[in-house]
Protein backbone atom coordinates (compact mmCIF):
# COMPACT_ATOMS: atom_id res chain seq x y z
CA UNK A 1 0.00 0.00 0.00
CA UNK A 2 0.99 3.14 -1.18
CA UNK A 3 1.50 6.28 1.17
CA UNK A 4 -1.09 8.18 -0.71
CA UNK A 5 -3.55 5.00 -0.53
CA UNK A 6 -3.11 4.53 3.70
CA UNK A 7 -3.58 8.27 3.70
CA UNK A 8 -7.23 7.85 1.61
CA UNK A 9 -8.28 5.08 3.57
CA UNK A 10 -8.01 6.69 6.94
CA UNK A 11 -8.93 10.12 5.51
CA UNK A 12 -11.53 10.89 8.96
CA UNK A 13 -8.71 9.84 10.80
CA UNK A 14 -6.58 12.23 9.59
CA UNK A 15 -8.67 14.81 9.06
CA UNK A 16 -7.01 17.03 10.76
CA UNK A 17 -3.69 17.32 9.73
CA UNK A 18 -5.29 17.14 6.12
CA UNK A 19 -1.84 15.85 4.44
CA UNK A 20 -0.33 17.67 1.53
CA UNK A 21 -1.17 15.02 -1.12
CA UNK A 22 -4.66 14.85 -0.13
CA UNK A 23 -5.27 18.55 0.07
CA UNK A 24 -6.65 20.54 -3.30
CA UNK A 25 -4.95 22.85 -5.02
CA UNK A 26 -6.38 25.27 -3.48
CA UNK A 27 -6.26 24.29 -0.25
CA UNK A 28 -2.17 24.38 -1.32
CA UNK A 29 -1.86 27.75 -2.29
CA UNK A 30 -3.94 29.19 0.32
CA UNK A 31 -1.33 26.98 3.14
CA UNK A 32 1.46 28.89 1.14
CA UNK A 33 0.11 32.08 1.55
CA UNK A 34 -0.98 32.56 -2.29
CA UNK A 35 -4.33 33.73 -2.82
CA UNK A 36 -3.72 35.46 -6.28
CA UNK A 37 -1.95 33.69 -9.22
CA UNK A 38 -0.70 36.41 -12.38
CA UNK A 39 -0.44 34.65 -15.41
CA UNK A 40 2.25 37.41 -17.39
CA UNK A 41 3.31 37.87 -20.77
CA UNK A 42 4.99 40.90 -21.90
CA UNK A 43 5.31 42.04 -25.95
CA UNK A 44 7.95 44.41 -26.96
CA UNK A 45 10.31 45.28 -29.31
CA UNK A 46 13.06 42.86 -29.46
CA UNK A 47 14.74 40.40 -26.97
CA UNK A 48 17.08 43.17 -25.36
CA UNK A 49 15.98 45.03 -23.05
CA UNK A 50 18.58 47.99 -23.00
CA UNK A 51 17.95 48.54 -26.80
CA UNK A 52 14.06 48.23 -26.89
CA UNK A 53 11.33 48.90 -25.15
CA UNK A 54 7.71 47.53 -24.25
CA UNK A 55 4.87 47.29 -26.60
CA UNK A 56 2.23 45.96 -24.00
CA UNK A 57 1.59 43.54 -21.51
CA UNK A 58 -1.11 41.29 -19.66
CA UNK A 59 -2.24 39.99 -16.80
CA UNK A 60 -4.69 37.27 -16.38
CA UNK A 61 -5.36 37.56 -12.56
CA UNK A 62 -6.65 34.32 -10.70
CA UNK A 63 -8.29 34.69 -7.22
CA UNK A 64 -7.60 31.37 -5.52
CA UNK A 65 -10.49 32.09 -2.90
CA UNK A 66 -13.35 32.51 -5.39
CA UNK A 67 -11.80 31.35 -8.65
CA UNK A 68 -12.92 34.14 -10.37
CA UNK A 69 -10.59 35.58 -13.12
CA UNK A 70 -9.95 39.13 -14.29
CA UNK A 71 -8.01 40.60 -17.18
CA UNK A 72 -5.37 43.45 -16.77
CA UNK A 73 -3.65 45.23 -19.29
CA UNK A 74 -2.13 48.11 -21.34
CA UNK A 75 -0.76 48.96 -24.46
CA UNK A 76 1.40 52.41 -25.64
CA UNK A 77 -0.39 55.17 -27.31
CA UNK A 78 -0.03 57.86 -29.04
CA UNK A 79 0.79 60.04 -25.47
CA UNK A 80 3.40 57.94 -25.08
CA UNK A 81 4.79 58.67 -28.35
CA UNK A 82 4.38 62.32 -28.45
CA UNK A 83 6.10 62.58 -24.88
CA UNK A 84 9.08 60.07 -25.94
CA UNK A 85 9.66 62.55 -28.82
CA UNK A 86 8.96 65.75 -26.50
CA UNK A 87 11.85 64.50 -24.50
CA UNK A 88 14.05 63.12 -26.76
CA UNK A 89 14.55 59.80 -25.48
CA UNK A 90 12.90 56.76 -26.08
CA UNK A 91 13.32 54.92 -23.31
CA UNK A 92 10.72 57.10 -21.89
CA UNK A 93 8.44 55.46 -24.37
CA UNK A 94 7.28 52.80 -22.68
CA UNK A 95 7.50 54.41 -19.08
CA UNK A 96 3.76 54.89 -18.80
CA UNK A 97 2.97 51.42 -19.02
CA UNK A 98 5.90 50.17 -16.80
CA UNK A 99 4.87 52.09 -14.16
CA UNK A 100 1.23 50.49 -14.61
CA UNK A 101 2.48 47.20 -15.10
CA UNK A 102 4.43 47.19 -11.37
CA UNK A 103 1.00 48.43 -9.70
CA UNK A 104 -0.77 45.78 -10.80
CA UNK A 105 1.29 43.12 -9.87
CA UNK A 106 1.40 44.77 -6.84
CA UNK A 107 -0.82 42.53 -5.22
CA UNK A 108 -0.49 39.54 -6.54
CA UNK A 109 1.50 36.90 -4.44
CA UNK A 110 2.54 33.97 -7.08
CA UNK A 111 3.47 35.30 -10.76
CA UNK A 112 3.77 32.76 -13.62
CA UNK A 113 4.31 32.71 -17.56
CA UNK A 114 6.30 31.31 -20.05
CA UNK A 115 9.75 30.99 -20.93
CA UNK A 116 9.60 33.49 -18.03
CA UNK A 117 12.26 33.87 -15.52
CA UNK A 118 15.80 33.15 -15.07
CA UNK A 119 19.03 33.44 -17.27
CA UNK A 120 18.55 33.49 -20.34
CA UNK A 121 14.60 34.22 -20.05
CA UNK A 122 12.50 36.74 -20.95
CA UNK A 123 9.97 38.55 -19.11
CA UNK A 124 11.10 39.36 -15.70
CA UNK A 125 14.32 40.59 -16.77
CA UNK A 126 13.08 42.52 -19.43
CA UNK A 127 10.63 44.56 -16.81
CA UNK A 128 13.77 44.57 -14.34
CA UNK A 129 15.74 46.22 -16.92
CA UNK A 130 12.78 48.49 -18.15
CA UNK A 131 12.42 49.27 -14.66
CA UNK A 132 15.83 50.90 -14.57
CA UNK A 133 16.08 52.42 -17.68
CA UNK A 134 12.70 54.77 -16.49
CA UNK A 135 14.05 54.65 -13.10
CA UNK A 136 10.95 53.26 -12.00
CA UNK A 137 10.95 51.76 -8.32
CA UNK A 138 8.29 49.25 -6.94
CA UNK A 139 9.42 46.20 -8.37
CA UNK A 140 8.99 43.54 -6.53
CA UNK A 141 11.59 42.69 -3.77
CA UNK A 142 14.10 39.09 -2.48
CA UNK A 143 10.90 36.71 -0.87
CA UNK A 144 8.06 39.61 -2.23
CA UNK A 145 6.35 37.23 -4.79
CA UNK A 146 7.08 34.05 -6.23
CA UNK A 147 7.23 33.10 -9.82
CA UNK A 148 6.91 29.87 -12.26
CA UNK A 149 7.53 29.07 -15.59
CA UNK A 150 5.25 27.11 -17.65
CA UNK A 151 8.09 26.53 -20.12
CA UNK A 152 10.39 25.21 -17.91
CA UNK A 153 7.91 22.92 -15.92
CA UNK A 154 6.41 21.30 -19.32
CA UNK A 155 10.40 20.69 -20.30
CA UNK A 156 10.58 18.84 -17.06
CA UNK A 157 7.19 16.61 -17.55
CA UNK A 158 7.25 15.76 -20.91
CA UNK A 159 8.54 14.86 -24.14
CA UNK A 160 7.23 17.13 -27.33
CA UNK A 161 8.71 18.50 -30.39
CA UNK A 162 9.48 21.74 -28.41
CA UNK A 163 8.20 23.36 -25.25
CA UNK A 164 7.23 26.50 -27.03
CA UNK A 165 3.38 27.41 -25.41
CA UNK A 166 2.01 26.41 -28.48
CA UNK A 167 3.31 23.04 -28.31
CA UNK A 168 2.36 22.83 -25.09
CA UNK A 169 -1.26 24.42 -25.38
CA UNK A 170 -1.78 21.48 -28.60
CA UNK A 171 -0.75 18.86 -25.95
CA UNK A 172 -3.70 19.82 -23.85
CA UNK A 173 -6.54 21.01 -25.96
CA UNK A 174 -6.43 24.32 -24.84
CA UNK A 175 -9.01 25.54 -27.21
CA UNK A 176 -7.16 29.17 -27.20
CA UNK A 177 -5.49 29.44 -30.78
CA UNK A 178 -2.32 31.24 -30.86
CA UNK A 179 -2.20 34.32 -33.16
CA UNK A 180 0.89 34.09 -35.39
CA UNK A 181 3.93 36.78 -35.30
CA UNK A 182 3.31 38.97 -38.68
CA UNK A 183 6.80 40.76 -38.30
CA UNK A 184 5.29 43.92 -39.95
CA UNK A 185 3.13 44.79 -36.90
CA UNK A 186 6.19 44.65 -35.03
CA UNK A 187 7.95 46.54 -37.55
CA UNK A 188 4.68 49.32 -37.70
CA UNK A 189 4.51 49.63 -33.81
CA UNK A 190 7.37 51.63 -34.15
CA UNK A 191 5.62 54.01 -35.91
CA UNK A 192 3.04 53.99 -33.45
CA UNK A 193 0.33 52.38 -35.87
CA UNK A 194 -2.78 51.76 -33.92
CA UNK A 195 -3.81 48.73 -35.98
CA UNK A 196 -0.34 46.88 -35.16
CA UNK A 197 -0.18 47.90 -31.46
CA UNK A 198 -4.00 46.26 -31.26
CA UNK A 199 -2.79 43.26 -32.83
CA UNK A 200 0.15 43.08 -30.64
CA UNK A 201 -1.97 43.78 -27.45
CA UNK A 202 -4.46 41.05 -28.52
CA UNK A 203 -1.42 38.17 -29.08
CA UNK A 204 -0.55 39.50 -25.80
CA UNK A 205 -3.71 38.83 -24.30
CA UNK A 206 -4.26 35.29 -26.12
CA UNK A 207 -1.20 34.44 -24.68
CA UNK A 208 -1.66 35.38 -21.13
CA UNK A 209 -4.79 33.15 -21.65
CA UNK A 210 -3.26 29.97 -22.87
CA UNK A 211 -0.51 30.30 -20.27
CA UNK A 212 -3.87 30.20 -17.68
CA UNK A 213 -5.36 27.24 -18.96
CA UNK A 214 -1.58 25.45 -19.37
CA UNK A 215 -0.94 26.09 -16.01
CA UNK A 216 -3.85 24.57 -14.38
CA UNK A 217 -3.20 21.72 -16.38
CA UNK A 218 -0.33 20.98 -14.73
CA UNK A 219 -0.31 22.57 -11.47
CA UNK A 220 -1.29 19.38 -9.84
CA UNK A 221 2.37 17.63 -11.44
CA UNK A 222 4.90 20.30 -9.96
CA UNK A 223 5.49 21.98 -6.73
CA UNK A 224 4.25 25.47 -5.88
CA UNK A 225 7.27 27.20 -7.24
CA UNK A 226 9.55 28.33 -4.36
CA UNK A 227 11.88 30.72 -7.02
CA UNK A 228 11.95 34.37 -6.01
CA UNK A 229 13.57 37.12 -8.19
Amino acid sequence: MTRKEFLILNRQKYKKLKPYVLQSMKEKYIEQDIFKIGYLDIETENLEANFGVMWSWAISVRNVENNKNELRKAVINESDFRRAKKKDDWDTLDKRITEQLIENISDLDYLVGHWFIGKHRHDIPYVRTRCIANSIGGFPKHRMIRYGDTQKWGSQLYRLHSFGLASLADAFGVIQEKTRIRTKDWKNAKLGSKKSLKYILDHNIIDVLITHQVHKKIEEQVSISNSYA
